[in-house]
């Protein structure tokens, strides 16, 4: 990690955010977090059925012309334990889309968000404005909505305009598959997420595949969240370890086990995995990382559903393209308007002209040095996300001194935190080259 070139600041402490607030770029060459290719868990993948239409309702011809129904073909997959064997996704394969049904399915809804740790506090001042801030936190909370259909589908809807793909984007997953979609905003492209492939797709916004290993397991009791009972787990890889506590909701059937495989997986965890079971639920994924760090998500709400709706969660849906690279971002990455970042003042302060080099006149500039996306949190507020060797310019912060820090999404890498003066130049990385005198 190379070091913060910040002018003129010094380390404060950090404290976490245990509840959340009141109420994008393409591929940027290949992560250092990341090998070329995933342990094959299948070497083909067949054609997808259709989700509406019954179970044994296609065929598919053999080289001999011969066909078979899809519950033969589920019959010849079937593992030692009687259970559909699932197969890979490809990501260099463009899929079928499935047809539209009218069916309503049983299942839950939830309400999540990310949350992260070592958030700095806002600095002491009468200029402070703690609503300002706690409004712009409320603006930026990091929320998913998901829906887990019993039938084995799950929906993950991105609702945050601060996280790593945009507001409206969706990932979809199956039962009978590992891997998932990323759906764009009104559902215009699709991208195959291989496995593996998940745990960039979410914090550094690139497709890159991390190994994944069986782990090891170890239970840590039973107790209750959300008034649901729930039996905690902890799972390690060469990443770092899961902490898991699995709600035992029997309406969520074999989408609660979808979930659970895609959390598993953003942790270096093979998703063949026998904890992810039917009818339970994660409602909290507690993640640790080997070198520090780490990012919870933590299920706020759970409702018992009836009528979901089977056509939002065909993989993919009629009409949406293939789309083999790059993903869906929003523009620019500030997150916040102008207006937004002015109230986390009410005075600016009188302090000299600032004399860091390169330094705007008004706002900050934020340069990114380093080869991973990275989050600059303002007062404890994601302001902008900088994708790598890249900078971005932010306008709004009033003159005076606030706490800034860098850090990843997932919190691999979570930077110290440091006080500044407005406006600034807010460099990640060795050097900064784009200053004056390579400043």
């Amino acid at each position: 990690m190379g070091a913060l070139a910040l002018t003129g600041l010094t380390t404060t402490s950090g404290c976490d955010v245990t509840r959340p607030p009141d109420p994008g770029a393409p591929e940027a060459g290949t992560s250092p977090n990341a090998s070329i290719f995933p342990a094959p868990l299948a070497s083909e993948v067949p054609e997808l059925p259709d989700a509406g239409a019954p179970a044994d309702a296609s065929t598919d011809a053999d080289a001999g012309g011969r066909t078979s129904s899809a519950d033969e073909r589920r019959r010849a997959s079937l593992t030692d334990s009687g259970a559909p064997s699932p197969v890979s996704l490809a990501p260099d394969a463009e899929l079928p889309a499935e047809a539209p049904s009218t069916r309503d399915v049983a299942g839950v809804t939830l309400e999540a968000f990310w949350r992260w740790r070592d958030i700095p506090p806002a600095p002491r001042g009468p200029e402070v404005s703690l609503e300002g801030i706690k409004t712009a936190q409320r603006l930026t909370a990091l929320t998913w909505s998901m829906d887990l259909a019993d039938t084995g589908r799950l929906r993950i809807r991105f609702t945050s305009r601060a996280l790593p793909l945009p507001a409206g984007a969706e990932l979809r997953a199956r039962s009978d598959r590992y891997g998932a979609i990323v759906l764009w905003p009104n559902s215009s492209d699709y991208r195959v997420i291989a496995p593996g492939a998940l745990r960039t797709t979410l914090g550094e916004r690139r497709v890159d595949v991390t190994p994944l290993a069986a782990g090891t397991v170890k239970a840590e009791g039973e107790g209750r969240r959300l008034g649901v009972p729930v039996r905690r787990i902890e799972i390690a890889s060469g990443l770092g370890s899961l902490r898991l506590e699995l709600g035992k909701v029997p309406e969520a059937g074999e989408g609660g086990a979808v979930l659970c495989r895609s959390l598993v997986e953003i942790a270096g965890i093979d998703p063949h995995t026998t904890e992810c079971q039917s009818g339970e639920v994660p409602l909290l994924a507690a993640y640790t990382w080997q070198e520090g760090g780490g990012i919870t998500l933590e299920v706020t709400t759970l409702a018992k559903r009836t009528d979901l709706a089977s056509s939002e969660m065909l993989v993919p849906p009629p009409g949406a393209r293939w789309n083999p690279s790059g993903l869906p971002t929003a523009p620019g990455g500030v997150f916040l308007t102008r207006d937004e970042i002015a109230a986390f003042r009410s005075a600016p302060l009188q302090l000299p002209p600032p004399s860091a080099p390169g330094a705007p006149g008004e706002g900050f500039l934020a340069v990114n040095q380093l080869d991973t996306l990275h989050y600059l949190l303002v007062d404890g507020v994601a302001v902008v996300a900088v994708p790598p060797l890249s900078e971005r310019y932010v306008i709004g912060t009033t003159r005076g001194r606030y706490a800034v820090q860098w850090r990843t999404f997932l919190g691999e890498s979570i930077g110290p935190v440091l006080q500044t003066e407005m406006p600034a130049r807010l460099v990640l990385g060795e050097v900064d080259a784009g200053a004056p005198d390579g400043g």
